[in-house]
Order: C-alpha cells, then structure tokens, then sequence
C-alpha cells in the first residue's frame, strides 16, 4: 500500500517516540531543557510503502527514516522516501483504529507505567536500593491519540510475540521425529484435535460441574501432550553463559513486574499476541491495555487469573521455576507498589472518574459512578494486600463433583503480607483449575 506525499516537512516535528516525550527521572533541579534527552533524532521522510497486519483491526505499520536532530534544519536534506545516507536510522510506528476499544486507554496506562517506572529508580539516601539492583521497570511506548478510536502507537522494537517465539523454538533433546519436539505444534490453532480436547475438558465443567475432573483431564490431554519448550528459546538465541543468565533473568524480573501492575489495574486479555518478547535482550513486553479494571471478568468466558503465567513462561524460568528470581521480583515489585499506595491511587481516581473514557459500559451516570467506586475499592483492596479477584463461574456453575463453588468472603477481605499476596496470585495464575476455564483462543496451554 502506497503512502500519500505529506506537504508540510517533517523534521520540524518532534517524533512521536517516548524517549522524546518522556521527563527523565531526576533532573528537573536543571533547566526544563535539560530534563529530555539532549538527542532525539528527526523524522525525515516516510517510507513510500506501508505494511499491513494480519490481525483483526489490520492496523498499517509505517516506517520512517530519521536524521541526527543537528541536520533537521538544513534546507538542502533529502525528502526522498527511500533510505539516503544522512540517515541514522528508522522509527517504526503502527497505525491503528480499534472497533471497539478506546486508545486514550492504553495512553492514560502508559502514564500510569511511567509513574511506576519513576518510584522504581527512586533512590535511598546510602546510594542504589535493591529495586535498583533487580533493574526492576516496564517497557513503555508512546501512544499519540488522534481520536478515541485511533492514534500512533510506538513500534517497539526487536520484538516477537510470545505465540511465534514459541512455535519458532524445538526442543533438542527429544528425537526429531517426537510430536515433543516443536512449539510450532502447540502454536498451531488449526489442529482441531487439540481445539475439540480442549473444549471437551471445559464440558465437564462449564456443562456438566465437574471441575475435579475437568481439570484431571486437561492436565491429562492438554499439558501432558504438549509440552513447554520456551525453556530452549533461551539456550538456541543467548549462546553464551553470560548472555543467557542475563536475558534469563530480564525475561524473569520484566514478567515479575508485570504480573505485579496487571494483577493491581485488572489487566486482562493477556493472550499470546499481546504479550511480546524482545529478542536481543529477554525483556518481556505488554501491549493492548483496552481490558483494565477486571474488565475480563465480564467476558463470555472470564478471564480468571491475576496474570499470565503459563506453562511455558513457567518453563522459561529454569529449574526452579517461580520459586527463584521471578518470586523475589515479584515481592520487590509488589511492596514498591503497596507502599506507595496514595501515589498511585492519585493516578487512577482521575482516570476512573474521566466520564470521557467509557470503562465499563454502563448507560446510566449512576451505575458508571458506582462502577468507578468499586474499581477503586478492589484497587485499593489489592495495594493494602488483598486478594480480591471473584470468579464469576463459582456463581453460574453449579459443581457435581463433590465440592462447593461458594466464594469464601473472609477469604476475600483477608489482609495479606506482601509475601504471603504473592505467593496467593502465583497460586491463582498456575492453578490448572483456573486455566481449563478460560477462553480457548487465550492458548492456557502455552
């Protein structure tokens, strides 16, 4: 698809790309100059062409080529839409229009990451904390909305998503002719025996109330016959020792942090798409962030985990899975943010209570100020400890098989520390029980 001349020139713009609109964190003493980085290179020109995606929205990837910011001003600067040598490199953005979603979503939750971002490099008065130590941060990008259903996303770059690493990855241990051996196998959505299992396993409960064996069955049929592999990706692209501990350990912390704000905001729609891998160093990278405040919980079929963490991401771990670093970031990152629990909830009353961003649905301005409370109040709930995400197929589904799907309230309003919360959202996250319910086109197995 070809990309229409732009009259107005582009260098005299500031590129949308959060490096260039990003204060960096401690040194507003200077001059407010001082406080964006002294080299943001300059758009030059867009690329003639443009590439279209495959997903749904079929949102268009747009490149443009970018000079040092000394050379923007010179009249004498190439417009050609083709790489010239006064390049420097190319910024990458997409642009998309959501059917249903609003875009000023995913820019108030990028604010809302920076802000974490900052109380993570805070610094202790005898030099670098242990968050510091850990490297703890999210990857955030720059979403420039032009109206509530569209904008220009930041590309990010050197990434894959989660669903094509692991079909790219093989497993060398097992014979080549194994079913064991590709992730591309348990990748393939096409193959319907697994769909059909899958579905079969959700039967048993969603129709006949039998999660004991619903969940028997998909570890059975489903984990057992596809197995993770993500645990190589590592090995096969980090050849030596020192690469591979530290994108080991980046994917680790990065997941850890995640999981952490997801689990606070109700992040939810965490399929293998919207979850991103960079490939050069590890980090893990989320996009997407339309389904906020629980509002996968109201999905046909709800999203019923904190967070993903699913058997390949479990795998990817090494041997001591959640139980090693991935856990000590986790407490890290969740007592930053208990701690600084006024901070952030400053930073999301506005956003809940912007009568602009349509959150839940509700028709009425009565039943959107009620929505807005409550989401508050379980935010609240889970910075001072509390595990207060219901499973809404405890009250549709009467169980069969023995057991009681009533939700236990004092459980519910339990105060928890941090360590005794985390290991309570790492057991809801890996919990078979929980993963058989989910959606289908969610991929629990992977």
């Amino acid at each position: 698809m070809k990309v229409p001349a732009f009259g107005t020139k582009l260098t005299n713009f500031v590129p949308p790309i959060q490096a260039a609109l990003t204060v960096s964190p401690g040194v507003l003493e200077g001059s407010v100059t001082d406080a964006f980085p002294t080299f943001v290179p300059r758009m030059r020109a867009f690329d003639r062409e443009l590439k279209i995606m495959q997903s749904k929205a079929k949102p268009k990837k747009v490149r443009v080529f970018a000079v040092p910011s000394r050379m923007a001003q010179r009249s004498s600067l190439s417009d050609d839409a083709e790489r010239v040598d006064e390049d420097i490199g190319e910024m990458h953005f997409l642009v998309k229009k959501e059917a249903k979603g609003d875009l000023r979503k995913d820019s108030r939750v990028q604010d809302f990451n920076n802000v974490i971002n900052r109380l993570f490099a805070g610094r202790g008065s005898s030099g670098p904390n242990r968050r510091q130590r850990l490297r703890l941060q999210l990857r955030t990008f720059s979403v420039v909305c032009l109206a509530e259903d569209s904008g220009l996303l930041e590309w990010v770059p050197n990434t894959e998503s989660l669903r094509s690493v692991i079909s790219d990855t093989f497993n060398p241990q097992v014979e080549a002719t194994s079913i064991h051996r590709h992730g591309s196998r348990l990748t393939n959505f096409n193959d319907a025996d697994m769909r059909n299992t899958f579905l079969k396993c959700q039967d048993l409960y969603f129709k006949k109330g039998n999660l004991s064996l619903a969940t028997k069955k998909f570890h059975e049929l489903i984990l057992q016959n596809y197995r993770p592999v993500m645990y190589w990706w590592f090995v096969q692209n980090f050849s030596s020792p020192h690469a591979w501990f530290e994108a080991r350990s980046n994917f680790a912390m990065s997941t850890a942090v995640w999981s952490a704000v997801g689990h606070i905001i109700g992040l939810g729609d965490r399929h293998s798409e919207n979850i991103l891998i960079d490939t050069r160093s590890g980090e893990c990278v989320h996009v997407d962030f339309d389904c906020i405040f629980d509002k996968g919980l109201l999905l046909p079929r709800p999203e019923v985990i904190p967070f993903r963490l699913t058997p390949n991401m479990v795998d990817a771990l090494g041997p001591s899975g959640v139980d090693g670093m991935y856990t000590g970031a986790l407490i890290e990152s969740m007592s930053t943010l208990r701690k600084n629990k006024d901070t952030l909830l400053s930073v999301l009353e506005p956003f809940l209570k912007d009568p602009v961003i349509n959150l839940k649905s509700s028709k009425s301005s009565e039943k959107y100020k009620d929505s807005a409370k409550d989401s508050i109040a379980k935010i609240e709930g889970r910075l001072n400890g509390v595990y207060n995400l219901k499973n809404p197929n405890k009250k549709k589904v009467k169980r069969q098989d023995g057991y009681s799907n009533n939700e236990d309230d004092h459980a519910n309003s339990t105060q928890l520390s941090v360590e005794g919360q985390v290991q309570k959202m790492i057991m809801e996250a890996t919990s078979h029980e929980n993963l058989v319910q989910v959606y289908i086109g969610w991929m629990p197995w992977i």
